[in-house]
């Protein structure tokens, strides 16, 4: 298997992730994301992530 790497393809795939960043931080800032948050206040790892 062989990847893209000309320019349009590495420049489409850095948007595809920034769109993908911008949707998780917008659902971790929703009320299901605060909901999570409080479920699973006891867990170390959401605490990190939710910290960062």
């Amino acid at each position: 298997m062989k990847i893209d790497m000309s320019k349009e393809a590495i420049t489409n795939r850095l948007k595809t992730v920034n769109q993908l960043r911008k949707v998780c931080l917008s659902l971790a800032n929703s009320s299901a994301g605060a909901k999570i948050r409080k479920q699973t206040a006891d867990k170390q790892s959401v605490g990190q992530v939710s910290a960062a």
